[in-house]
């Protein structure tokens, strides 16, 4: 796979981008890249989610309310080439840590919170490939700070002149 991507310059630097994310290795970028043939045919990450088989499926109907689940009838080679970097992700990129963590105590079985990175990393690794853009592990708190409420930042200011 190595020599195939050292051929085209263009397949390499987007494969780095990728691999830009702590956690992910050359051969799971390479995989997910060779699955969706270059996010060729997809068009958003909500079809992305659905083509790797991650899109949620409900049990329900009337009052009854069953059990929620990933459908599994998209790639299953993706979804296998994402399990053990999500791992990876869980313990080493601090994002997707606290992400895991937020997520863990809610679920029934830590594994449900562990598929949730693998979709959140497949959405990440495809953004990175789309907007050629580096991994910036300080985008979330950017973000968040970018976004804060005009009050809260009023309210700040009035508390450093006052003291």
């Amino acid at each position: 796979m190595q020599e195939l991507v050292s051929k085209n310059e263009e397949l390499e630097r987007k494969i780095g981008f990728m691999m830009s994310i702590p956690g992910i290795s050359f051969k799971s970028a390479a995989s997910v890249i060779g699955e969706t043939l270059g996010f060729e045919s997809i068009i958003n990450a909500k079809q992305l989610a659905s083509y790797a088989g991650y899109d949620i499926v409900l049990r329900e109907s009337g009052n009854f309310k069953g059990k929620t689940r990933i459908s599994k009838r998209g790639n299953s080679h993706i979804r296998a080439a994402l399990h053990m970097p999500s791992m990876t992700c869980v313990r080493c990129n601090p994002t997707l840590k606290q992400f895991y963590n937020r997520l863990k105590p809610n679920k029934a079985k830590p594994l449900v919170a562990l598929i949730a990175v693998q979709r959140k990393l497949l959405i990440l690794m495809y953004t990175l490939w789309k907007n050629e853009k580096v991994y910036d592990a300080e985008f979330e708190t950017k973000k968040q700070q970018k976004h804060e409420a005009p009050a809260a930042r009023d309210n700040k200011l009035i508390a450093q002149l006052v003291s």
